[in-house]
């Protein structure tokens, strides 16, 4: 299926830089300007890359928008999925433009349902939970002073996931997490104290599935939220993170080249 760009809004822009791995100056005005024409930007983008999407990340709204647009969350398509078969992996960010890196649960969804379930009910769709890295990565290096609409935009900035070991069904949401950067503790929390936890993101992805935003399929991972915050990371840096006493990951920042 051939997907025309559009110049006007940037589409071409974002998904040229990202097929070759390079920055932009600034994120391409204007800027979408309601969540519809967000996600309507973030498909067009995702349609010209032609890649198969391996899952969905969550990220935040900011706080003084979300009475404003009655969302606490976003949600972007995950292109790059990686076993952290070796540590330090490796985390691809863009070179000039925005770096992050964070902590998280990551969930395969191995069914879809036609309606969102109750809270105690979401893992009835889940197979194995791991704990991992979202790199968070833009051509955009000021991607972030226009969220949540440029973040929605540009693929939700995922730029791959980093999995780890298996975590506990039963206690996964409760692990005390710990993220290092370049050796200094940049932050620490816990899954379940993250609005309503991931088992909430989960739900959330349902609903934007079921409203027609994002498709849902079988086997994709699904990133649900950062735990300890997001932490800038430049090429060259690594990033460490604890789940409890026993799951240690790390990753190393390395200059991205593109999807070509």
């Amino acid at each position: 299926m051939t997907v025309q760009l559009r110049a006007d809004d940037g589409t071409a822009s974002l998904a040229n830089a990202r097929r070759r791995g390079t920055a932009l100056p600034a994120f391409p005005q204007p800027l979408p300007a309601s969540l519809d024409e967000a996600y309507a930007m973030q498909n067009r983008i995702l349609m010209s890359l032609e890649m198969p999407v391996l899952g969905w990340k969550v990220g935040r709204i900011p706080a003084p928008m979300v009475a404003t647009l009655g969302a606490e969350r976003l949600a972007g398509p995950v292109l790059r999925c990686t076993t952290l078969t070796v540590s330090p992996g490796e985390a691809r960010v863009f070179r000039g433009g925005a770096g992050a890196i964070e902590a998280e649960v990551i969930l395969r969804l191995d069914a879809v349902p036609g309606h969102i379930p109750p809270a105690d009910r979401v893992l009835d769709y889940i197979g194995e939970i791991r704990a991992g890295f979202e790199v968070a990565s833009s051509p955009a290096p000021d991607v972030h002073d226009h969220a949540p609409w440029s973040i929605i935009a540009d693929l939700g900035i995922n730029n791959g996931l980093l999995l780890g070991p298996l975590l506990d069904r039963g206690i996964f949401d409760q692990l005390d997490v710990e993220t290092m950067v370049a050796g200094t503790v940049v932050g620490r929390g816990r899954a379940r104290d993250v609005l309503d936890g991931p088992l909430g993101s989960v739900r959330f992805l349902i609903e934007q599935h079921l409203k027609g935003r994002i498709a849902l399929e079988p086997g994709q991972w699904l990133s649900a939220g950062a735990i300890t915050g997001v932490h800038p990371i430049r090429v060259g840096e690594t990033a460490h993170a604890t789940f409890g006493w026993a799951i240690a990951i790390g990753c190393t920042a390395i200059a991205e080249t593109g999807l070509e």
